[in-house]
């Protein structure tokens, strides 16, 4: 188990710069995620993993609750700010239907936050082709509020 965390310690410091989060994934629904630019140290006291943020923020877990620690960009997205209205994305087998005003940028993001389309709405709920998507999770995107979709 110490060769284990030795080892994500080394990894720890040798990630290419884009990784952007650490996730400490625990037994349960509680995961941890820190922004590594925030992330000041991580220390190993016997069993318990001590994770220290540069604004002060500690938290220690014990390792038999750790499931994984994995370092990444998870998404680039980015931070969406909650608006009023919810978005909704219609979805038949080849095209979604999105509430948003014509105009409107919509893009669609695959599920590890790249960018596989950007259509401009001609008009409200505009229909947009994704008849060339393969089967998957998207994340529609229109201003700054998001949608998931699953494209069976």
């Amino acid at each position: 188990m110490k060769k284990l965390f030795t080892i994500l310690f080394v990894l720890a410091f040798t990630l290419p710069a884009t990784a952007q989060q650490m996730i400490i994934e625990k037994n349960g629904s509680n995961n941890e995620i820190v922004n590594l630019e925030n992330l000041k140290q991580i220390t190993f006291s016997g069993t318990i993993v001590n994770v220290e943020q540069t604004n002060g923020a500690k938290s220690s877990t014990s390792m038999s609750a750790i499931n994984a620690i994995s370092f990444g960009d998870y998404t680039s997205i980015g931070q969406v700010r909650p608006a009023d209205g919810e978005l909704v994305a219609y979805i038949s087998s080849d095209e979604i239907a999105v509430n948003c005003e014509a105009g409107n940028l919509v893009t669609i993001y695959n599920i590890v936050g790249t960018q596989v389309l950007s259509v401009r709405i001609g008009a409200d709920y505009g229909s947009i082709s994704i008849a060339n998507l393969p089967k998957g999770i998207y994340i529609v995107k229109a201003g700054n509020r998001t949608a998931k979709i699953v494209r069976r």
